[in-house]
């Protein structure tokens, strides 16, 4: 059995079962009532009877009878719809409303009958059996009257106030019918508008967890896609193409600090991402916000489509992810969600600025930032057979800093590392980015130039070394004396093939370069026309 049947069914069972209870109750207690207003009616009727019989008994003689008494007895018994008897206190019948006056003649003395018994010895009596006249069960009344000598009998059948029961059964049976009919309209009608708003919270309720596991499967993408990311760069890629689809409203930018003093603009996404606003209310939530470091949300400006995160993991600060609303006010199930997305982000960015560091720990140089001489050979070789592959050229510089133990022991090794730190700037700052620059070991240099032939490489090393001759460092407010450098130059396929020989060959191009005086270039195995003393 369905449900919904059982919710209509139970109660009009309920209601079945009280009513029926109650029909039968109250119909044993109208019984009682109506059995003591019969026997009270008959009483009456009796004694009515009993009086008027006084009108129509003057110089009665019982040897002569007359219809006097049967007349009145059928009289009365249209008025009161029950059978009348008039009998003498001998028990000769004298009058019956329900036989004719020769019936009355012939019939013999009722003397013997218990109610007129009783009549005779208590004034009045009462009995009930069967009568074969009405083929009833019928009820008699007897009163008997001493100083009149007669009695007058009152007969009804039992039953007679059945109709008023069956009318009550009638009635209760409707009120029943009329109950279940409502009860299961009633039912229907609420069965139909509970699955109606069960249909509506379930198709709610679907849209729902269709947004959340969308989010859910987004928001673990982008973390995975996050802690498989190599370098900041990446991880801003993965951000601006994912951003749109878990906060497909909004535009915004994501801000990190650096050096725990200024903020830098990692990635923005949006049509619309005003620019101008991206540093403004970062910058304001810095400055509010720097001695704080938890993950509330909160407004940057009095606008209520705009809202600003803090990125925090572990109780350090790493930025900003600044939102703006194109739907209108944001609501707190809105902050809350991008409270999670906060939470991803800041997690996948820590650990990728630790991997960043500990990354740039393992292959560069503290002092300089350029790459340790490690590094530098796993990448020579991968630089290398890429070359070979594509048939190219790659050159090596080999460059060394001309006298600088005599600097350092002049000046000091504070200013011997503040050279080398300035020296490496002049590096980053005139080499391509897929030039690999590296400090190779104390004053000593290497850069790996991939597709750059004999010319180029010569061209790029005397552009650093005047560069590097041309630039004029304090320390101390002390200017320092010019810096020269030699350098030795080999290139891949013209001096070797692998990079111990390409190494070796500019290794020996450098050490021809500071027997040739310093502050030159030398190309390994070349002429003079390679070579430019300064």
């Amino acid at each position: 059995m369905k449900l919904q049947h059982k919710i209509i069914l139970l109660p009009i069972s309920i209601i079945m079962v009280i009513f029926m209870i109650c029909m039968v109750s109250i119909e044993y207690h109208l019984k009682r009532l109506l059995q003591e207003r019969f026997e009270n009616e008959l009483g009456t009727i009796a004694s009515f009877s009993l009086s008027a019989v006084e009108l129509v008994s003057y110089d009665f003689d019982v040897n002569s009878l007359d219809s006097s008494f049967d007349l009145l007895a059928d009289r009365i018994s249209k008025a009161s719809n029950a059978r009348i008897s008039y009998l003498t206190y001998k028990g000769v019948l004298i009058g019956d409303s329900e036989l004719t006056f020769s019936e009355i003649l012939s019939s013999p003395p009722l003397i013997e009958r218990k109610e007129v018994i009783d009549a005779i010895n208590n004034g009045n009596g009462t009995v009930k059996r069967y009568s074969h006249l009405n083929q009833k069960e019928t009820v008699y009344f007897a009163v008997y009257n001493e100083k009149s000598g007669f009695i007058a009998r009152v007969s009804m059948p039992e039953h007679s106030f059945d109709s008023t029961i069956v009318n009550l059964r009638l009635n209760f049976i409707f009120i029943i019918l009329a109950t279940i009919a409502c009860i299961a309209l009633l039912g229907w009608f609420s069965i139909n508008l509970i699955k109606k708003s069960v249909k509506k919270e379930r198709d709610r309720q679907e849209v729902r967890i269709v947004n959340r596991t969308r989010e859910i499967t987004y928001m673990q993408t982008m973390t995975t896609l996050l802690n498989g990311a190599e370098h900041l760069e990446e991880s801003a890629h993965i951000l601006t193409n994912i951003m749109p689809k878990l906060l497909p409203n909004c535009s915004g930018a994501i801000s990190l600090l650096e050096n725990n003093e200024t903020a830098y603009e990692l990635t923005h996404w949006g049509d619309n991402w005003p620019k101008e606003v991206s540093l403004l209310p970062t910058q304001c939530w810095l400055k509010s916000t720097s001695n704080h470091a938890d993950t509330e949300t909160e407004f940057c400006t009095k606008e209520g489509n705009i809202l600003c995160v803090k990125l925090v993991n572990n109780k350090e600060c790493l930025g900003s992810l600044h939102l703006i609303a194109s739907s209108g006010n944001v609501d707190d199930n809105f902050k809350h969600h991008v409270d999670e997305i906060a939470k991803q982000i800041s997690s996948a960015l820590s650990n990728l600025i630790l991997k960043e560091r500990l990354k740039n720990e393992a292959t560069r140089d503290p002092l300089t930032n350029l790459y340790n001489r490690r590094f530098m050979l796993e990448t020579f070789k991968q630089s290398l057979n890429r070359t070979e592959r594509h048939k190219g050229h790659l050159a090596v510089l080999l460059i060394d800093l001309d006298h600088f133990k005599s600097f350092n022991d002049e000046f000091g090794h504070d200013a011997g590392d503040m050279v080398l730190s300035e020296v490496a700037k002049l590096f980053q700052t005139n080499l391509r980015l897929e030039d690999i620059a590296c400090r190779y070991g104390g004053e000593e240099f290497c850069v790996i130039c991939p597709d750059t032939g004999l010319k180029d490489a010569f061209l790029l090393a005397e552009k650093l070394r005047e560069r590097i001759n041309k630039a004029v460092l304090t320390y101390k407010n002390k200017t320092l004396s010019a810096i020269t450098m030699s350098i030795g130059i080999s290139v891949f396929p013209n001096h070797g093939a692998t990079t111990s020989e390409l190494i070796a060959e500019a290794d020996k191009a450098l050490y021809k370069a500071k027997r040739n005086g310093r502050n030159c270039t030398v190309v390994a195995n070349s002429g003079s026309q390679y070579q430019k003393q300064k």
